[in-house]
């Protein structure tokens, strides 16, 4: 096995390396930094140093059949089109027999930093691009024009372009995860703890009076939405709004039982949106108006 390269882009570079003398253009981007190239390669056979990178390549122009070997043994020769897709994984001696013109466009993402990224939500770890390795060639028009807006982008500077280019690295990564299936596969939902839930008990309580998103929530136990919806779900048996909106009528039916204020300003310190907004939920859950069960827990 040859030397590992810190990036694929690296080892292009290489004066050692049978494509150092192939026309090729690097850029990079983002906070990572994502690596691009984009070369052109004529016939070639030559086996490629391991990287530290996940690299996913995109066919720009084909005019020849490939084949290749990442540990598993030679595959039948492909014959490529413009759009087609492989995801070449870290870490992995790989060797190709191209023909003739050959066109990719390839974007290297740190492995470390990846890993970091699938670790920060909680979907497994490098392993899962595994149905998208090896062997595998194939389309998807979404990562397509995701790798191509990544290499639109990576050619202007300053202001916002780290920013954009942070964030379409997160769409591709996103969405090579969802095509592995990882996204799709039916995940097991641990229950929040009682330490978590009286976080959010707390949270609900000291801004009961404000807008609160589910994203808010998440946010206090540093979760993804989508898995602190599920979570919060299994443990109470409620969804966070519902959850929500009982405090808010909870907090509501005290204030009315013990006070005088006007229905306008109890839906104002509990964070309904209006008086007609309280209105519409008391109907809908206890069956009454505010002012109906205002009077009617008083008799």
């Amino acid at each position: 096995m040859q030397q590992t390269a810190s990036s694929l882009a690296e080892f292009y570079t290489d004066p050692a390396s049978t494509y150092a003398a192939c026309p090729q253009e690097h850029r990079s981007g983002g906070s990572m930094p994502v690596k691009m190239i984009r070369v052109e390669q004529s016939e070639f056979s030559h086996t490629q140093a391991p990287r530290t990178d996940v690299v996913v390549g995109v066919v720009l122009r084909s005019e020849t059949t490939l084949r290749w070997d990442m540990g598993d043994g030679w595959t039948t020769e492909r014959e490529l089109r413009v759009g087609d897709l492989h995801l070449l994984p870290a870490d992995t001696e790989a060797s190709y027999e191209c023909r003739a013109l050959h066109v990719p466009l390839f974007i290297g993402f740190p492995a470390a930093s990846t890993a970091a990224i699938l670790d920060d939500h909680r979907v497994s770890d490098l392993s899962s691009f595994d149905a998208l390795t090896s062997a595998v060639i194939f389309r998807d028009e979404t990562i397509r024009r995701t790798a191509m807006q990544m290499w639109a982008e990576s050619a202007r500077t300053g202001g916002t372009s780290d920013l954009l280019m942070d964030g379409l690295t997160q769409v591709l990564i996103a969405r090579l995860l969802d095509k592995a299936g990882t996204l799709r596969r039916p995940q097991p939902i641990l229950p929040l703890s009682p330490a978590e839930i009286t976080r959010i008990d707390t949270l609900v309580e000291h801004r009961l009076a404000e807008r609160l998103t589910v994203e808010d929530l998440a946010r206090a136990l540093d979760m993804p939405r989508w898995i602190f919806a599920d979570a919060f779900k299994v443990t109470t048996g409620d969804t966070p709004h519902a959850y929500v909106t009982g405090k808010r009528l909870d907090k509501a039916c005290e204030l009315l039982r013990l006070g005088d204020m006007p229905l306008a300003e109890i839906a104002y310190a509990t964070g309904f949106a209006s008086q007609s907004h309280m209105t519409d939920t008391f109907r809908r859950i206890l069956g009454t108006t505010p002012g109906k069960w205002r009077r009617e827990v008083r008799q």
